[in-house]
C-alpha cells in the first residue's frame, strides 16, 4: 500500500536534513530489538535540505536503515540527481517499509505514486535496469535508483546506484533487495519555493562566481579538446575546488594507508612513479569529458571509453587500483556497467555473504 503525508515542519527545524531527520524518524517508528531483515525495519530516502535549488553543490541523497552488518544504524550518500527529482516531485522522503512478495519497483511522478511489477528485471544489473525502466515509462528524464544482483542475494556489501552515484555503505543494497524493491523510478517538474528567492539566487550566483574563478576560461575548452594541454592545466585549477582526489594522479595516498579487498593489507609504497605515468596516459588517452552532479561546479566524473569497451564514468581513485591495465577496466566496465560499485555483480549462487570481522 501507499501512504503521503505532510512533512512535519518541526521535524526539519529541530533535525535539519536527511540524516538528522531520518535518525529521529528510525528512532521513533523501528522497535530497538528489529532485526535488519525484518519487515518492520525501514529503507528511508531522504532528499537534502536544500537540494534542487541554486546552492551550488546541494545534490545529496541520504539513505537510512538499520544494516545487515551491525544490527545499528546505517547512513549511506550518493550525489547526481535523485536528491534534486525528489524535491521536484514534491518528496522530502520516501520511506519503505515491509516485503514484497515479489520483485517489483516504485514509479513516482509528481503526485502519482505506483507499485509496478519488476520480475523482468530480475539479474540486470543497475544501468541496465534503469534504462528498461525509462523504456518500459516512456520516461526518458526519469531518475532511477536501483540495485543489482548483490542486492538481490541481499550481500552484506551490496550498494544502492544511481547515475554515476553510489551508495555504498553499511549494506543497504541488501535490505532493499530483502524487501523484493528492484528500484525508484522517479520525474518531478514541480516548482520548490524557499522563503527569500531573489536573495537566496544572489548568495548562490556570488558562491559559483567565486568557485568557478579559476577555471571559468578554460571550461568551455576542456568540452572541446579534452585531451589538450590546456585540459590539463584547468583540471589543476580544479584542485581549488578541494576535491584533489578527482584530478591528482598520485595515488600513494590510498596505497598507504588503506586496505584493499580481503586482504587486509595495506600496500606501502605499491604507488610509484612509473605507475603514475602508465595511469595518467591510461586517463587522458582515453578520457571523453568531465562530468558532474546536479548544480555543482566541481566536475569530478571522469567519463572513459576504453578501447572495443563500454562508455562509463568513476569518481576518485577506482581504477587507478587496477594497476593502470586498461585490459582490466575494460573486464570491469563490461561485466558490471558501473565502475564504482563491483558488488553489484555477485556470484548469482550467493544467497547471503558476510564480512571478515574487522580487525
Amino acid at each position: 500500500s501507499i501512504e503521503k503525508e505532510q512533512t512535519a515542519p518541526k521535524l526539519t527545524e529541530t533535525y535539519l536534513g536527511g540524516q538528522g531527520t531520518a535518525a529521529k524518524i528510525l528512532w521513533d517508528r523501528v522497535p530497538p530489538e528489529t532485526e535488519a531483515f525484518s519487515p518492520d525495519n525501514l529503507l528511508i530516502f531522504s532528499a537534502g535540505l536544500l537540494d534542487g535549488t541554486p546552492v551550488p553543490g546541494a545534490t545529496r541523497t541520504a539513505i537510512n536503515t538499520i544494516s545487515p552488518q551491525t544490527n545499528l544504524m546505517a547512513h549511506s550518500l550518493m550525489g547526481s540527481y535523485f536528491g534534486p527529482e525528489m524535491k521536484f516531485a514534491g518528496y522530502d522522503k520516501i520511506i519503505i517499509r515491509g516485503k514484497s512478495p515479489h520483485l517489483v519497483y516504485l514509479w513516482i511522478n509528481n503526485d502519482k505514486v505506483e507499485i509496478r511489477d519488476a520480475r523482468h528485471l530480475a539479474g540486470k544489473g543497475t544501468r541496465e535496469t534503469a534504462d528498461l525502466i525509462r523504456e518500459d515509462l516512456g520516461q526518458e528524464k526519469a531518475q532511477v535508483a536501483a540495485i543489482g544482483l548483490a542486492g538481490e542475494n541481499r550481500v552484506y556489501t551490496a550498494s544502492i546506484d544511481h547515475s554515476d552515484a553510489s551508495a555504498a555503505r553499511g549494506g543497504i543494497g541488501a535490505i532493499m533487495g530483502d524487501k523484493r524493491l528492484k528500484a525508484i523510478a522517479i520525474r518531478g517538474t514541480k516548482d520548490i519555493f524557499v522563503a527569500r528567492p531573489a536573495e537566496l539566487f544572489q548568495m548562490s550566483m556570488d558562491a559559483r562566481k567565486a568557485i568557478m574563478a579559476r577555471h571559468e576560461e578554460t571550461e568551455a575548452l576542456a568540452r572541446e579538446r579534452g585531451h589538450s594541454p590546456e585540459y590539463v592545466q584547468m583540471a589543476k585549477h580544479r584542485e581549488a575546488l578541494g576535491d584533489w582526489m578527482a584530478t591528482d594522479e598520485d595515488d600513494s595516498f590510498h596505497h598507504n594507508n588503506f586496505a584493499w579487498g580481503n586482504a587486509r593489507k595495506r600496500l606501502k609504497d605499491y604507488w610509484n612513479k612509473e605507475l603514475e605515468e602508465r595511469w595518467a596516459a591510461l586517463k587522458h588517452n582515453n578520457m571523453n569529458r568531465q562530468t558532474g552532479c546536479f548544480n555543482c561546479p566541481k566536475i569530478c566524473h571522469n567519463v572513459i571509453t576504453m578501447p572495443g569497451g563500454k562508455t562509463f564514468s568513476y569518481k576518485c581513485a577506482v581504477l587507478k587500483n587496477l594497476g593502470a591495465d586498461w585490459r582490466k577496466a575494460r573486464i570491469l566496465v563490461d561485466s558490471t556497467s558501473n565502475c564504482q560499485c563491483l558488488s553489484n555483480q555477485a556470484n548469482k549462487q550467493t544467497k547471503k555473504t558476510r564480512l571478515a570481522e574487522p580487525r
